[in-house]
C-alpha cells in the first residue's frame, strides 16, 4: 500500500561539487606506479588473421606487454559474457552462441574488433608500439546492415551460420492475429526503418585496474550501470577466481544512457594485465575509439501492419521485425530485440497483437540498450502505424487514437503484449496535451505559414512503457555521532541525480536537511548486493529500499531509545531528530542515541523486491515548420504530458523527460550511423559526420504532470528516465510528415535530415 507524499522537493546536491569541479571521473583516477593500455583495432570490417607479429613492439622503449588472442586463449581466461532471459517464446539455449573473446584470435568482424592490447609506462609509448605491431590479414566480403544480412548469398560473418540469423523471436497470439487480419475491412500496412544510433555520452569509457599481489585482491574502478554486476561478471565469467577477491568501484559517471550497461573487452584486458604484473592498468577511450567500440543501438527494419473494423476500432497489429544485432553479442543485447515489445500495445486495447522478430549479424559494432532499450522503437512503430492508419482513412490522427483507447475505468487492464497495466490515464494524457498546445486552432497557424512559403505540422504521441521491472535494490543507511546519515546504495549513478532524490526521501522521512546526508553509491565494498540502474528503476527500486531502510532506522532508534529511556518502544515516538517518551519531556537526540549505541550503532541495512514492473505513459505534441526550399526544420512548441506516479522531485522528473525529447530528437533528424555498404568501414566515425542535437535545434518543452499512483511499490512512482524519449520519436516524425502531408507525402524514414526532407519533397512535387 502506498504510503507516500512528496514534500518540498529539494534542489540538486550534486551541483556544487560538479559546477567546483570536484568531480572524480574515470580520467581523474591516477595510481601510483600505474601502467596504461592501448587497445589496436581491426582496420577491416570482415577478414581473417593470416598472422600477427608483436615483437617489435614488446621490444619498444617503454612496453611492458603485448597481449594477443591467442594470448588471451592460452590463459584459459572466459569469453565475454552474454545475459540472457529464458521467456515462453524464447530459449537463450536455442540460439547462436557466437561465442566472443575479448581479442580476436583467428578473425575479425567489424572495423574497431580488437586485436592486440598493449600496456605501457606511458599511453604515449602503448599507442606508439600499436604501430610496431604487424599483421596480415585475408580480407572477406563484409556484411553491413540488417537487409543484406539476411539477404540472398549474403556472405557470411561465421560459416556455421546460416544467413547470419541469430535467432528468431516471437510473443502474442499469431491465430488471432491472422483471423482478425483476414476479415478485417481495413488493413494498413507500412515498411519502417528505424536507424542506427550511439549514445554518445559525454565521458567516454575506461577501466583502470589495480591487483595487490600480497593480497591477491583487485580493485576495478569502472564507470558502469551496475557495480555489482560487473563485480560478478568479472570474478565469475571472465576470470574465475572467488567475488569476495574483487572491488568494482563505480566513480562520478559522465553519462550512459544504456551504453555504458555492457561488459567490454578492455574491462578483463586492463584486469589481467594488472594481475599479472601487479601494477594498476590505466585504459581510458578517445572519442575516435568511442565511435568504432562502443555498443551502438536500434538499427531495424519494420513491416508494420493494423487491421481496423468499419467504425475504425484496431482490431489486430502484426509486426515483423529484421533487428540487427552486430558482429557480436553485448553484455545485454537481446534486451531491445526480445525483452522491450509490450510497448506496441501502448495506451490501446487492441484485442490481438503478434510480433516476430529476426536477429541478424552484421559486420558492425554489437548493440545493446540504449535510453529506453527497445520500448521507444514499439511505441514509435504502433504510433507511426496509426498516423498512417489515420490519413489513409480519412479520420483524425488523435481522434482515432482516443477512441481506441483504454479508460481509467478499464484498470486494471491486461492488454495483448505485456502488462497488466494496475493504473493510468491514458485518454486523460492526451486530452490535458491536445488542450495545452491548442490543437483546435492549428488549421489556423498552417494557413499562416503557408502565406510564408513554409510547412507547418503537427504530431501526436502516446506512450505506455515497461519500467521498474521486476528485481531487488539494496540500501544501508548509518547515523553517526553528529546525527548525520550515511547513506550505502545498491544503485549506480550516471548523471540522473540519484543522491538528490535519496537525500529528499531520507530528508523527509528523518527530518534530516540536506546538508546531513551524504550519499555513497558504485562501491561493491559497501553492501553484500546491489541492482545498478536501468530500466528507469532506481527511484522505485532503490527509492523504495532507502524509504523502507529510513523506516528500519527509526524503528531501530525507537528500541534503543526504550533502554536509553527506560521505558516501553511502544511509548516512544520519533520527531524532529529526537526519540521521546510520549506524554513526558524525557527525550534523547538521534546523535546521542548513535554516540552511545553498542554494537554498530544506529545502523540498518534495508531492501525492497518487487515481483511486477511498473507502467509510466505520457502524451505529446509537437508542432514544427519545414522550410521546403531548404528541408530546415524549426521547432514551434512541443509539449510533454506524462504519468511518472509520485514524482518525488518534479524538477528532476521534467529534466528527465526533456533530456529524453532532444534525444529522439537527434534520432529522428540527424543522428545515424553508417557503413560503406562494400567495405564495412565505418562512415560516421565523428562529430562531423555524426550529428547531434544542439540547443538551437529545439524549442522549450513545456511539461506537464498527470499522474495516477501505483500501489506497485511504497513510493507510488513509476519510473521517469525513458518515458521521454518513448513518446517522442513517433511525435516529432507524426510532426514531419503532418508538414508535408498537403503535398502528398504519407512518411519519411529517420534520419530524417535536411537533404532527405527536401529530396522527399523534390520527388513529391
Amino acid at each position: 500500500m502506498n504510503n507516500y507524499s512528496p514534500k518540498n522537493a529539494v534542489i540538486r546536491t550534486e551541483d556544487p561539487r560538479f559546477l567546483k569541479g570536484e568531480g572524480s571521473y574515470i580520467d581523474d583516477i591516477n595510481l601510483p606506479n600505474q601502467l596504461y593500455g592501448h587497445m589496436l583495432r581491426s582496420p577491416h570490417a570482415h577478414a581473417n588473421i593470416k598472422s600477427i607479429d608483436v615483437s617489435a613492439a614488446k621490444a619498444a622503449p617503454g612496453v611492458v606487454d603485448v597481449f594477443t588472442g591467442a594470448d588471451y586463449l592460452a590463459a584459459g581466461l572466459g569469453a565475454m559474457p552474454h545475459n540472457t532471459s529464458a521467456l515462453p517464446t524464447f530459449d537463450p539455449e536455442t540460439i547462436y552462441q557466437a561465442i566472443h573473446y575479448p581479442l580476436a584470435a583467428d578473425r575479425v568482424r567489424y572495423v574497431g574488433d580488437g586485436v592486440a592490447f598493449i600496456v605501457a609506462e606511458t599511453k604515449a609509448q602503448a599507442q606508439d608500439a600499436g604501430e610496431l605491431v604487424e599483421f596480415e590479414y585475408e580480407i572477406l566480403p563484409a556484411v553491413v546492415g540488417p537487409a543484406q544480412a539476411i539477404s540472398k548469398d549474403a556472405p557470411l560473418l561465421r560459416d556455421d551460420c546460416p544467413n547470419n540469423i541469430a535467432y528468431e523471436f516471437h510473443q502474442g497470439n499469431q491465430e488471432a492475429v491472422a483471423e482478425a487480419m483476414a476479415s478485417a475491412p481495413h488493413i494498413v500496412k507500412r515498411e519502417i526503418r528505424i536507424n542506427r544510433l550511439t549514445a554518445s555520452p559525454m565521458e567516454t569509457r575506461g577501466v583502470v585496474a589495480d591487483y595487490n599481489p600480497e593480497t591477491k585482491f583487485t580493485t576495478v574502478h569502472l564507470p558502469t550501470q551496475g557495480a555489482f554486476g560487473a563485480r560478478g561478471l568479472l570474478a565469475n565469467k571472465l576470470f574465475n577466481q572467488a567475488i569476495e577477491n574483487f572491488r568494482v568501484v563505480t566513480p562520478d559517471v559522465g553519462g550512459s544512457f544504456g551504453m555504458k550497461g555492457a561488459m567490454y573487452s578492455e574491462t578483463p584486458l586492463a584486469v589481467w594485465a594488472s594481475q599479472k604484473h601487479g601494477r594498476p592498468v590505466k585504459w581510458v577511450s578517445d572519442r575516435g575509439e568511442a565511435f568504432q567500440s562502443d555498443c551502438h543501438a536500434r538499427d531495424k527494419i519494420v513491416t508494420a501492419e493494423l487491421a481496423l473494423d468499419e467504425e475504425y476500432n484496431f482490431l489486430a497489429l502484426k509486426v515483423r521485425a529484421i533487428a540487427n544485432t552486430g558482429a557480436y553479442y553485448s553484455t545485454m543485447s537481446t534486451f531491445p530485440i526480445v525483452m522491450s515489445t509490450s510497448g506496441l500495445a501502448g495506451a490501446y486495447k487492441t484485442p490481438a497483437i503478434h510480433y516476430y522478430a529476426t536477429a541478424v549479424f552484421s559486420n558492425s559494432n554489437p548493440m545493446s540498450p540504449y535510453r529506453g532499450s527497445g520500448r521507444p522503437d514499439a511505441g514509435y512503430i504502433a504510433e507511426r502505424i496509426i498516423d498512417i492508419a489515420a490519413r489513409e482513412l480519412g479520420i483524425d490522427p488523435a481522434e482515432l487514437r482516443e477512441r481506441n483507447m483504454i479508460t481509467s475505468d478499464m484498470m486494471p487492464f491486461q492488454p495483448a503484449l505485456g502488462g497488466p497495466y494496475d493504473c493510468g490515464q491514458f485518454p486523460e494524457n492526451q486530452k490535458i496535451a491536445l488542450s495545452k498546445a491548442d490543437y483546435e486552432g492549428f488549421e489556423k497557424r498552417r494557413e499562416e505559414a503557408k502565406s510564408r512559403g513554409k510547412l507547418l505540422g503537427i504530431g501526436v504521441g502516446n506512450n505506455v512503457e515497461s519500467a521498474t521491472p521486476p528485481g531487488q535494490e539494496w540500501a544501508k543507511i548509518k547515523i553517526d555521532e553528529g546525527g548525520n546519515a550515511l547513506l550505502y546504495a545498491g544503485s549506480t549513478d550516471q548523471g540522473q541525480g540519484h543522491a538528490t532524490m535519496y537525500t529528499q526521501i531520507i530528508c523527509e522521512k528523518l527530518g534530516l536537511s540536506p546538508d546531513q546526508v551524504r550519499v555513497v553509491e558504485g562501491d561493491t565494498e559497501t553492501l553484500d548486493a546491489g541492482g545498478g540502474a536501468g530500466g528507469s528503476k532506481v527511484s522505485g527500486l532503490g527509492g523504495s529500499a532507502v524509504f523502507v531502510t529510513s523506516d528500519m532506522i527509526i524503528e531501530k532508534g525507537k528500541e534503543l531509545a526504550a533502554d536509553h529511556l527506560e521505558a516501553a518502544i511502544a511509548d516512544i515516538e520519533y520527531s524532529n531528530q529526537a526519540f521521546t517518551v510520549a506524554g513526558t519531556d524525557k527525550t534523547v537526540s538521534m546523535a546521542e542515541l548513535a554516540k552511545s549505541a553498542p554494537d554498530d550503532g544506529l545502523l540498518v541495512v534495508g531492501t525492497h523486491k518487487t515481483e511486477a514492473p511498473t507502467f509510466p505513459s505520457g502524451c505529446h505534441v509537437c508542432e514544427l515548420e519545414v522550410d521546403p526550399d531548404t528541408g530546415g526544420v524549426e521547432f514551434k512548441r512541443y509539449i510533454a504530458v506524462t504519468d511518472v506516479g509520485n514524482a518525488i522531485n518534479p524538477n528532476q522528473v521534467d529534466g528527465q523527460v526533456q533530456g529524453g525529447v532532444v534525444q529522439a530528437l537527434g534520432q529522428v533528424l540527424s543522428e545515424n550511423i553508417t557503413y560503406d555498404a562494400e567495405s564495412g568501414q565505418l562512415l560516421s566515425g565523428s562529430y562531423m559526420d555524426y550529428a547531434m542535437p544542439k540547443a538551437k535545434d529545439v524549442c522549450p518543452i513545456e511539461t506537464y504532470a498527470n499522474p495516477s499512483i501505483t500501489e506497485r511499490n511504497p513510493l507510488g512512482v513509476k519510473g521517469a528516465g525513458e518515458i521521454g524519449t518513448g513518446c517522442a520519436v513517433a511525435t516529432i516524425v507524426n510532426a514531419l510528415v503532418d508538414a508535408m502531408t498537403p503535398l502528398g507525402i504519407t512518411h519519411i524514414d529517420t534520419p530524417a535530415t535536411a537533404e532527405s526532407i527536401w529530396q522527399t519533397i523534390r520527388a513529391a512535387k
